[in-house]
């Protein structure tokens, strides 16, 4: 009834106006006397341009207004809106017999009364703040038209302007989620800045700058920038599986060197995928001698851990050689992995370096049987705080210090003989960690791993310096597709720091210090990486002198200052075949000290080309020597057993489906740690011993007597002033 009342009401208000529009005058216009001076006229309008008073009051609606459009009538209320501190809301329509749109109501953002929710104990509630107070501010208009000759018109037939609860000031208003909008061509500028790898908070200094605004004076609000980039990753990871699946496949069609490979679970859904870029895989046929491979999380999505092989070049810079998403890392998932690395790259690498992963282990033992595995030394030595600091306390820093002079032992003997002494000078003899360590001594102790080539490389770190790199540009939001292409991203950044180096290496020639015909014969043929690491041995050559010659052929050198390197080394050389105990050549590619200072001895002035390998040589040198490996491409198989797992890559791509989220090694995040003894016992308040109150000790008590004086132990920690030592303070200015 109230309604209908309403109706009647404003259907007579509309009859009152077109009674006073029948002389047909616009009513938003200011009406003008027609025995007035005109020119008062023009000075009112001069003054309301210039008056900001006035302009603001030419936004006032009034019942009788009239607007050409639905969208004029809300552009002017929204306006007004804004310069009176709130925000519009459109009402629903209101239809006559005939089913037009007749009537539209624009509320204040605070109209109405918010709900009760229902609590359901089984889903999880979001306990949002609500606005609403049940204002009653409200414009409402009505479809008015008075005949075929002219255009119909919406009517203000219903005007409160009263509000219920306190207005924002004109700086608040525009953080009102109305007023806050993000342009298309924001919108554009958001994805571009996103995909250079800024933060949100970057992204909105710099449109700051751009738009020329003040701090915090955009439209939008960091919040709103997160919620368009989500809303852009909800829609891209509709058929994220099938994306990064075609993405490679047109990717194998237009270069025949890119490689790659797949598995789906029993729900045909993604579980692991491998792909090898062309310029990854002509870089493993140079370089694969050694390898280095480590995985990361949080790098997408559904939080596959990313595993990538990485290499080093000639130059000494990293290079990778595939990459890998896995569900999981168990045996069965590293296995495949493996075995489809070595059926696509056509060969196991000479050397792998991992961190200390037990089912990763087993799996390139299996798969790669050739191939010499060494653990990351960092992984290891990572842990010694949490595995010693408790034991040894105050002679832990002394324990690193002789691990360290063991790990630095050249010879196995060495180790066998030196370990047992260490261990027992610090009882650690019945040490779980210490009996773990000794029992893969095999992987991390160079003394065991000096006789396979690893290019001086003892931890993953090359690795991990990718994954910081691939981290700028993507998170645990990052869906597949835009992945691959972050991924892309960093191998042209690889190329172009090639290319950069093989143009120094073409434009400077590095000075020759020493003038010595080895290091002229060198320099010519090693690349500037390889030749610095030379010329470091070469000089620290002249160190040793010959100590005894055996049998014409063998030589034992020795440190020229007694005490401080009492080690002898000894170096074989018969005129065409050199080698040196301490079998630096072997590990890292380069001559030792000790073989160039045989050299110099025996006076040969040129160095065999078999003490400089292939693989540092100069990119110009190298020609056609290297003999490229035959690949086999994608593995073609329906089906194909790689330990438990199902290798399917004749699936059709558009049946396939996303991943789940995997559910990556450690503690989940969504259990609590248990808490220890001391964790719930009751913490033991200490109190000053002077004024015994709690907060602060009895050096620091503010009511200790002066002629107590300071304690030993506040005047260490109190700092030496100018004051204190006599000085001027002006001389102690630090700029």
């Amino acid at each position: 009834m109230e309604e209908e009342s309403e109706d009647q009401i404003d259907d007579f208000v509309e009859e009152q106006i077109c009674d006073l529009n029948q002389e047909r005058f616009d009513l938003n216009e200011i009406p003008i006397d027609k025995d007035s001076d005109i020119l008062s006229v023009l000075e009112f309008s001069k003054i309301n341009q210039h008056d900001n008073r006035i302009v603001e009051n030419s936004f006032e609606p009034f019942i009788g207004q009239c607007f050409l459009s639905e969208q004029e009538a809300y552009l002017f209320y929204q306006k007004y809106a804004k310069l009176h501190g709130f925000s519009v809301r459109k009402g629903t329509y209101k239809d006559n017999k005939e089913g037009e749109k007749k009537k539209r109501n624009f509320f204040c953002h605070r109209q109405g009364i918010t709900k009760e929710k229902i609590a359901d104990p089984s889903k999880r509630q979001r306990n949002r703040a609500s606005t609403r107070c049940g204002c009653e501010a409200r414009m409402r208009i009505s479809l008015y038209k008075p005949s075929e000759i002219f255009p119909e018109e919406w009517r203000v037939v219903k005007l409160n302007v009263a509000h219920n609860h306190n207005l924002l000031a004109p700086s608040e208003v525009r953080f009102l989620p109305a007023n806050r909008k993000i342009t298309k061509a924001d919108e554009d500028r958001i994805l571009v800045l996103k995909k250079a790898g800024l933060t949100i908070r970057e992204m909105v200094r710099v449109m700051e700058l751009e738009k020329n605004v003040q701090l915090g004076c955009l439209p939008f609000l960091n919040q709103d920038i997160r919620n368009f980039l989500y809303k852009v990753k909800t829609n891209n990871t509709n058929n994220d599986a099938q994306d990064i699946l075609r993405y490679c496949k047109t990717a194998k069609q237009q270069n025949p060197n890119f490689h790659y490979a797949y598995s789906v679970d029993k729900q045909n859904r993604l579980e692991h995928i491998f792909w090898c870029p062309p310029a990854c895989f002509e870089w493993y046929k140079i370089f694969g001698d050694v390898m280095v491979f480590d995985t990361t999380y949080k790098v997408n999505s559904y939080e596959m851990p990313f595993g990538i092989f990485v290499g080093i070049n000639n130059y000494g810079k990293t290079i990778m050689f595939g990459f890998a998403l896995l569900r999981n890392e168990t045996i069965d998932a590293f296995r495949w992995l493996m075995k489809t690395f070595v059926g696509i790259m056509g060969k196991s690498p000479v050397t792998i370096l991992t961190d200390q992963d037990a089912w990763l282990t087993i799996a390139i033992r299996k798969e790669m049987p050739s191939t010499k595995h060494s653990f990351c030394i960092w992984h290891i030595t990572a842990k010694f705080s949490g595995w010693f600091l408790s034991v040894l306390r105050s002679r832990y820093f002394e324990w690193c210090s002789d691990f360290y002079k063991l790990y630095r032992l050249e010879t196995q003997e060495e180790f066998e003989e030196e370990w047992p002494t260490t261990i027992s000078k610090y009882n650690l003899n019945d040490n779980t960690h210490i009996i773990g360590l000794y029992k893969i001594k095999k992987f991390w102790v160079p003394a065991f791993l000096r006789d396979h080539f690893f290019g001086g490389m003892t931890t993953t770190g090359r690795s991990e310096s990718i994954n910081a790199f691939l981290k700028r540009f993507i998170n645990s939001h990052t869906s597949l597709r835009q992945f691959l292409e972050q991924v892309d991203l960093a191998i042209e950044t690889v190329k172009h720091k090639e290319a950069h180096d093989s143009m120094l290496e073409k434009h400077y020639f590095p000075i020759l210090k020493i003038m010595s015909p080895l290091e002229e014969q060198v320099h010519k043929i090693l690349t500037p990486y390889a030749f610095e690491m030379f010329r470091e041995e070469l000089g620290r050559a002249s160190e040793y002198k010959v100590h005894e010659e055996l049998f014409g052929c063998e030589y034992i050198l020795k440190y020229f200052q007694e005490g401080k390197n009492t080690k002898r080394r000894k170096v074989y050389w018969n005129g065409q075949v050199i080698s040196c105990s301490c079998k630096q050549f072997e590990f890292s590619g380069i001559v030792c000290r000790h073989m160039l200072k045989i050299f110099i001895h025996t006076g040969c002035f040129k160095i065999p080309i078999t003490c400089l390998p292939l693989r540092w040589y100069r990119n110009g040198l190298r020609g056609e020597q290297v003999t490229p490996i035959q690949s086999s491409g994608v593995i073609a198989s329906q089906e194909e057993t790689v330990g438990d797992v199902i290798t399917d890559l004749i699936v059709e791509d558009d049946t396939i489906e996303c991943p789940p989220k995997s559910n990556p090694k450690g503690r989940p995040k969504s259990t609590k740690r248990n808490k220890g003894g001391k964790e719930l016992a009751k913490q033991k308040t200490y109190q000053c011993s002077l004024c015994k109150l709690s907060g602060h000790y009895s050096t620091t008590c503010p009511s200790r007597p002066e002629e107590l004086g300071e304690t030993s132990r506040s005047k260490k920690k109190r700092k030496i002033t100018a004051k204190d030592v006599g000085i001027n303070p002006v001389f102690c200015l630090k700029y």
